[in-house]
């Protein structure tokens, strides 16, 4: 699965990554600075260590310098109360101090990740085009369910995770993600991956693997715990329709599904009037309608800058949404952070992107209902995104000013993983990762544990170039710079 990356100059991604869906806009002038003033502390501190970059790079200390320099270029405080990322500049320098900053073992539950089945789409044609990049047609595997394990699984400290598909059955359908997920717990020895059933609602081709009279068979033949939909899908629908959704919703109520989970905000490329159907505004009627349903909210129902219809930015019509709702209906409403804290930790440092994410979230919803999502395998080893919420405060100026509640280390617990173990009904005290039945565990003690192994790739565009050099004659991995 692995090269050698003379080119990966620096430890994650600072820029959006897309999975395909959404087209990005590239990396900003500052992100490009930010950048090569990562680069550059890199090559500093591995010659310190004695280390070659790419060795230095798969280290809790580059990640630790990265979000220093992250610090500098945002003019931030770099601890202290009135920092974002409070760091000490010992946890740059000392292998172990960075270690012992970010290391630290918790229960991670990761409930949106995706991988492609290519075995069905990897052949001549490459459909996988559709996800990847320019490596595609020549070695599919990257995208495939060895490398989403290893990234994972491997590469991180998930814990479990959650796999899902896109609309249409493809780039994997319900019959592949069930493959996945028993191959997982078969060499884990242990529940270390859970699937979600994929339901078009709106398509009358009884043949697809996502048409709704396949729901039945994928809860009580594939064993899904979860709906996960697409409201973008067959030209867009509503959560709170009666004629397309309502018949969806109760018979997953009927087969003993609690969950909804839903891609809100992030409008996708090839689905057009997605701009609508990917709104927040249908909760309000969707969660009245079926009180014994929950429902969340994939990506937080984020929209960037230019492309909401009425021009909100952000989670901000989702925080609107949420304000109608009552205290008990605001109990059954979740939000998923999946690519939006990623896309967040990207944005101008000085505008404390995350910090604001997280607070708005926690003021809206509370902290029990905010789920840990990654949207990996398209961003690489979702490691990176678990480091900077370990590391992430809301600074007291940010409470003062907005009521924003202090993040605990307690709440960030619950954010990543306590939650979503609550609502999957997984038992987070159950033996896991044990020696020798963990063929996982024994994988990251070959290589040296979760970092050292990492392939510094990611999976998807960062720019328009990319994102259309997709659908050209070639696909597949990029590298972060």
């Amino acid at each position: 699965m692995r090269r050698d990356e003379p080119e990966a100059t620096i430890p994650f991604p600072l820029s959006p990554i897309s999975n395909g869906e959404w087209m990005p806009k590239g990396p900003t002038r500052r992100q490009f600075e930010t950048m090569q003033r990562v680069a550059e502390a890199m090559d500093r501190q591995a010659k310190r260590h004695g280390m070659s970059r790419a060795q230095f790079l798969r280290t809790a200390a580059a990640t630790a310098t990265a979000f220093w320099v992250m610090n500098e270029t945002g003019g931030l405080a770099k601890n202290g109360n009135a920092a974002m990322l409070p760091l000490r500049k010992e946890q740059c320098d000392d292998l172990d101090g960075a270690r012992e900053l970010l290391d630290r073992k918790m229960f991670i539950m990761d409930v949106q990740t995706h991988h492609a089945d290519v075995a069905t789409f990897g052949a001549a044609a490459c459909f996988l085009r559709f996800v990847g990049r320019r490596e595609c047609q020549d070695n599919p595997a990257i995208l495939g369910q060895l490398n989403y394990i290893k990234e994972m699984l491997v590469d991180s400290q998930t814990t479990i995770s959650v796999l899902s598909g896109l609309p249409y059955g493809v780039p994997q359908g319900p019959a592949n993600i069930r493959a996945t997920r028993d191959l997982i717990n078969e060499i884990a020895g242990s529940e270390r991956c859970i699937s979600q059933a994929i339901v078009d609602p709106n398509t009358d081709n009884t043949a697809s693997e996502t048409h709704i009279g396949t729901l039945e068979r994928q809860v009580n033949e594939y064993g899904a715990r979860a709906l996960k939909t697409y409201t973008y899908s067959y030209g867009g629908w509503r959560l709170d329709d009666e004629k397309i959704a309502f018949p969806l919703l109760q018979k997953a109520q009927d087969l003993g599904l609690g969950l909804v989970n839903t891609h809100k905000g992030l409008p996708a490329i090839f689905a057009p009037g997605s701009e609508q159907s990917v709104r927040t505004t249908d909760y309000v009627g969707a969660l009245r309608a079926f009180p014994k349903l929950k429902f969340c909210a994939y990506h937080s129902g984020y929209f960037p800058p230019g492309e909401h219809p009425e021009g909100k930015v952000g989670v901000t019509e989702f925080i609107e949404q949420i304000a109608l709702l009552t205290r008990r209906e605001r109990r059954r409403m979740y939000a998923e952070i999946g690519s939006t804290y990623a896309i967040a930790m990207g944005r101008p440092a000085e505008e404390m992107a995350p910090a604001h994410l997280i607070g708005q979230l926690l003021l809206a919803l509370g902290p029990k209902n905010i789920l840990w999502g990654t949207d990996s395998i398209w961003w690489g080893s979702p490691q990176f995104m678990i480091d900077h919420l370990k590391a992430l405060q809301i600074p007291e100026e940010l409470q003062e000013q907005f009521g924003y509640p202090a993040l605990t280390d307690k709440i960030k617990r619950q954010i990543l993983g306590m939650n979503a173990a609550r609502l999957y009904k997984v038992k987070v005290r159950e033996k896991r990762c044990t020696i020798p039945q963990d063929q996982i565990t024994q994988m990251q003690l070959a290589q040296g544990g979760f970092r050292e192994g990492r392939s510094l790739q990611v999976y998807g565009a960062r720019t328009r170039r990319e994102f259309l050099r997709m659908f050209g004659p070639k696909g597949g991995a990029n590298h972060f710079a």
